[in-house]
């Protein structure tokens, strides 16, 4: 394998980003904060990125592109019910590039513009595998009565995705982008093409197993998501009683709500005073009445 420094460099960095995870399995307020910040920073990033790249008609159109803006806006907002949604995206894009990149290392470095795309590349990709391990096992408990919430969600992603393929949405997108949409391939039942010789041609038949197959696929991933979540997150609970603290919450939500009580509470001090200077000018007032009348 030509580039295999590459896969090797892969494998220790997701390595790190699982010690890591791991490291943070005892504090909850910890891995909040850890989780705004790297959101944070992976959001202004990919923003100013992507808005650089629009001159030279490059758009968030694969998957995990998608995952960053989704991850990064969930956790720096603070939408607690998309949590499972943006951990399952990030989860899944960066498990999905760490294995390909294990595997078949030479288009992530043959692909890529230059030195810098490629190495930022793998760090955006493992940050999306830390962040989802840390949303899956170190932040709550989800209820699996809200897996309709990331199933909604990969359905309008795989939306959009059909949208950008037809040039409904970003008409400009270079033909040579659309065309190797793989999330159209999973989509349209080619990703097959991968795993065949090249050049085979993919019957109907194959392409809707494919399909069907991917959708039993993706269910299960769903249904083990919130079951992996449940189990770990009460064993994490007997083992550490104080996991939970006081279910600290770090995002712009978080900070406005903080403000808005904080604001009330100077208000209720200051009506509190307010009251209470009156009450004290009252009784003044009915002690000197009172004075005079014994006088």
């Amino acid at each position: 394998m030509k580039y295999w420094w590459i896969s090797l460099i892969i494998l220790i960095m997701a390595a790190l980003m699982v010690t890591c995870a791991w490291l943070l399995r005892k504090n909850r307020k910890a891995n909040m904060i850890t989780l705004f910040v790297v959101s944070l920073v992976l959001l202004i990033f990919k923003s100013i990125q992507f808005g650089i790249d629009r001159s030279a008609h490059r758009y968030p159109i694969e998957f995990s592109h998608m995952s960053y803006f989704i991850l990064g806006a969930t956790m720096t907002v603070g939408v607690k019910k998309l949590r499972p949604f943006a951990g399952l995206c990030a989860f899944i894009s960066g498990l999905a590039f760490v294995l390909a990149g294990i595997f078949a290392p030479t288009p992530i470095y043959e692909d890529a513009e230059n030195t810098f795309n490629w190495v930022t590349g793998i760090i955006q990709h493992e940050v999306l595998l830390f962040a989802g391990l840390c949303i899956i096992f170190n932040t709550d408990k989800y209820s699996i009565k809200d897996i309709w919430i990331p199933a909604v969600g990969i359905v309008i992603m795989f939306i959009f995705s059909v949208l950008v393929y037809n040039k409904v949405i970003y008409p400009d997108l270079l033909d040579k982008n659309r065309e190797n949409m793989i999330i159209i391939f999973v989509l349209f039942g080619t990703i097959l093409q991968y795993v065949l010789p090249a050049g085979t041609f993919i019957p109907v038949w194959l392409r809707v197993l494919s399909i069907i197959i991917e959708v039993i696929l993706l269910s299960i991933v769903l249904w083990s998501f919130y079951f992996i979540n449940n189990k770990f997150y009460d064993k994490k609970l007997k083992k550490y009683p104080d996991f939970a603290g006081k279910g600290e919450e770090y995002s712009i939500i978080a900070l406005v709500s903080y403000l808005i009580a904080k604001n009330k509470g100077k208000k209720a001090v200051e009506q509190s005073v307010s009251e209470d200077i009156s009450s004290l000018e009252e009784s003044a007032v009915s002690s000197d009445i009172e004075d005079s009348e014994n006088k």
